[in-house]
């Protein structure tokens, strides 16, 4: 794959990048910006003016991610791409839908090498234009996870990370023996500062939902430590980016943000699914 990643969000044919351009047999055009990603997300199918994360919520992700606080989880999951895919020279092509700023997708970049090529979709264009502008030789675009803007069996792995996501579409854009790692909070995540947010904090629960249609599920993965936040802006960072800071009253959002310090069990799974062939 090359600048053909992508195919257009109005016809489905593959698009070419021509100039600054994005373009398809139909001449339905997309213009790349100046920070490289593009924008296949039609006007008609956004639910708001300016959907996904803002800055304000990217950027504090950012300065937690690149502490390396949830730095085990993105190395579980390269072991576990590596795992399935053990020939380092063979050529794969790894989505992350909904990969917010690009920090997963940099770090699997450490892991896996020059072989692979890194596709990222993202709702939110501040989080585009953050990821494209920081991780130049990867591809990404402003797209929904519902309706992803690549071709039927295009990638060999797809990674998701806590985003919202339609079956039907990982099923559609893996290869046949394709990846799917989806990793999302399990049962003790952050239970610290949920203690701090709600006055009767409960487990996160996760449903059992039925199986994917057309996907094997194999084992999957616990990734859980404890981590020690060590100063103010750390905590900040961190209930900036996650749902409980509009859970939190304005109160309890000040408290939080005052503490010097916050000890924290990060508790991840992720379920891995393989495309039958």
């Amino acid at each position: 794959m090359t600048s053909g990643v992508w195919r257009c969000p109005l016809c489905h044919e593959p698009l070419s990048l021509v100039g600054r351009s994005f373009v398809c047999s139909n001449r339905h055009s997309f213009d790349q910006a100046k920070e490289g990603y593009v924008n296949l997300l039609p006007v008609n199918r956004k639910h708001s003016a300016d959907p996904g994360d803002n800055k304000e919520m990217l950027e504090s992700r950012r300065y937690f991610l690149q502490q390396g606080f949830y730095a085990p989880l993105a190395e579980a999951l390269a072991v576990a791409i590596r795992e399935y895919f053990p020939d380092s020279a063979e050529a794969l092509d790894v989505l992350d839908a909904g990969c917010g700023e690009g920090y997963y997708l940099s770090q699997l970049a450490q892991h896996l090498g020059d072989n692979t090529q890194f596709i990222g979709t993202d709702i939110s264009r501040a989080a585009m234009r953050l990821a494209a502008k920081q991780y130049p030789a990867m591809q990404f675009a402003v797209a929904s996870s519902f309706d992803l803007p690549l071709a039927d069996a295009s990638v060999d792995v797809l990674v998701r990370v806590f985003a919202p996501a339609s079956e039907a579409e990982i099923v559609r854009v893996l290869k046949p023996g394709g990846l799917y790692l989806w990793a999302y909070p399990a049962a003790q995540h952050l239970f610290e500062l949920r203690r701090l947010i709600y006055d009767d904090p409960k487990p996160h629960t996760v449903e059992d939902l039925p199986p994917i249609v057309g996907m094997r599920e194999c084992t999957p993965l616990q990734v859980r430590y404890a981590v020690s936040l060590p100063d103010q802006a750390s905590v900040a960072a961190l209930l900036k980016m996650t749902p409980y800071y509009w859970s939190a009253s304005a109160e309890k959002q000040a408290h939080c943000q005052r503490l010097q310090t916050l000890d924290l069990t990060v508790d991840f799974a992720v379920s891995v699914m393989k495309k039958v062939s």
